[in-house]
């Protein structure tokens, strides 16, 4: 059943082509783009076309060449080794990159982007767009960093090319070798094409250190993510700290991101190192970063830029290297027009983004995901545990508004009812209104929230043999503490 399930890993090998087509998609995210060129620079001094995307893409195009000896203006940009905007005049000597094949308006939008490692130039990356002024100052310093991204990959092409015999660069070599990252990341399980395209997103980016935004809905697996990104970069060995954003006030959320000193506010008894501090060198998980309060955004933003901040209470400036990892189930652009969110940290997190699916568009998953968590679950509770084939179908046909969460808590919920570990569909307890498949009342009405309530607690209790405390008792199954549930019970008379 298993191999039934599994795709065909090489199908998802990280080739130079699909690296390249997972930076441009994640480029015209933040930077929208028509037309993205990638040019290699060839030993004769001519630009060679290598990929070109996006709606204005044509075959002259994708066959086209330059001679750069006819182009002082290509030849600058690329000494210089800097992101330029061109800004098109009526001037005879002002010429598109592409005006033999591609006929854009004026005052389109265009951007160059030398390619270069090492500061050795390897080609050039073109972005245009029929729209006026679309790349904005922000825009331009992301697509800064990003042609480094690009550069690793069109050196990837340049050497499969030249070298077919010798290994590939350090980027694609590191990634390529793990051909099932689930097997060295925990959790990252799956073989769905949406999750696989998001284990080459986190493969390609891992090695760079520059920082990712995750995006995704709550219990998608964002902090394992993040996790697999810090594993598999080169500050591996260096500290992965995590903090969570919500519920922070601006007081609180600056003591936990710089430190304060001792006496800085009421109950400070001692000095205490802020997340930064801690994680010096290594990667900072700004889980829920969309909450975080307006107010402190800006001091987030410098230390993130400069590598410098003050902690609470005192006035030495202290520095540290982070590699900023950002997750949030929030639309954050919303929140920027909303003006809750600034624009410019915005541009500095989401440098390269990631989103997750929820489990509701990869359910070929949970097949193997349940696996994975019932083997953990067996070890903890030290009997084997299996899934009958109509515990399969219903959970394959669950929504998971939870997502991968709300799956291994069902599970755990399964293992604890099914006692002689084989888990049938009557020991699925889901969670939220799908807590009233519990109840066979035979009418599809609904009574008030007490009454129904009242009969989730029964049924609980049925289940538990009464039993309130321990792994195995009503409260565990309800997912509330034992003192909670007895309030409840007494309040309804139970």
């Amino acid at each position: 059943m298993e191999n039934n399930r599994s795709f065909d890993e090489t199908n998802f090998r990280l080739t130079p082509k699909r690296t390249m087509d997972i930076v441009l998609e994640a480029i015209n995210e933040i930077i929208p783009y028509e037309l993205a060129v990638i040019l290699s620079r060839e030993a004769d001094n001519r630009l060679k076309v290598r990929y070109a995307k996006g709606p204005l893409v044509n075959r002259e195009i994708e066959k086209y060449q330059i001679g750069l000896a006819n182009r002082p203006d290509l030849q600058e940009v690329l000494r210089l080794g800097e992101v330029k905007l061109v800004e098109e005049t009526a001037d005879e000597n002002h010429h598109d990159t592409y005006e033999e094949v591609l006929d854009l308006p004026m005052g389109h939008s265009c951007m160059l982007a030398p390619l270069k490692i090492n500061n050795k130039i390897l080609g050039l990356m073109t972005l245009d767009h029929r729209q006026c002024d679309i790349f904005s100052p922000q825009r331009v310093s992301i697509a800064q960093t990003l042609s480094k991204l690009i550069s690793l990959a069109l050196l990837q092409t340049i050497e499969n090319e030249n070298l077919a015999n010798e290994k590939e660069t350090l980027l694609y070599e590191r990634t390529s070798l793990l051909t099932d990252i689930g097997n060295t990341i925990d959790g990252l399980v799956g073989k769905s094409y949406p999750w696989m395209q998001v284990i080459d997103k986190i493969k390609l980016v891992a090695p760079t250190n520059s920082h990712v935004l995750i995006l995704g809905e709550t219990g998608t697996g964002k902090e394992q993510a993040a996790k697999a990104i810090h594993t598999l970069s080169n500050l591996s060995k260096k500290p992965f700290i995590a903090l969570n954003c919500s519920a922070l006030n601006y007081n609180l959320a600056e003591s936990e991101l710089f430190g304060h000193e001792k006496g800085a506010f009421t109950g400070a008894a001692t000095s205490r190192r802020g997340r930064f501090e801690l994680a010096d060198g290594g990667t900072l998980l700004l889980d829920e970063v969309g909450d975080l309060p307006y107010e402190i955004q800006p001091k987030l933003l410098r230390a993130i830029q400069e590598g410098t901040f003050e902690r609470l209470g005192s006035e030495k400036t202290y520095h540290a290297e982070v590699r900023i990892i950002a997750a949030t189930n929030i639309n954050l652009e919303e929140k920027v027009k909303e003006k809750k969110f600034r624009e410019d940290l915005f541009y500095r997190l989401n440098v390269f983004p990631i989103t997750l699916p929820p489990l509701r568009e990869r359910k070929e998953d949970i097949f193997l995901l349940s696996n994975y968590f019932l083997a953990k679950l067996s070890n903890k509770f030290n009997k084997r545990l299996f899934l009958s084939d109509e515990a399969i179908k219903v959970l394959e046909g669950n929504n998971w508004s939870g997502n991968v969460r709300e799956l291994q808590n069902t599970l755990e919920r399964g293992a604890i009812l099914a006692k002689d570990g084989f888990i049938k569909p009557i020991h699925l307890v889901f969670e939220k209104n799908d807590n009233r498949k519990l109840i066979n009342t035979g009418v599809d009405s609904i009574n008030s929230f007490e009454e129904e309530t009242k009969k989730i607690i029964l049924k609980a209790l049925e289940l538990t043999d009464r039993k309130i405390y321990g792994s195995d008792g009503a409260a565990a199954l309800l997912k509330m503490k034992p003192t909670t549930l007895q309030s409840k019970m007494k309040k309804l008379r139970i």
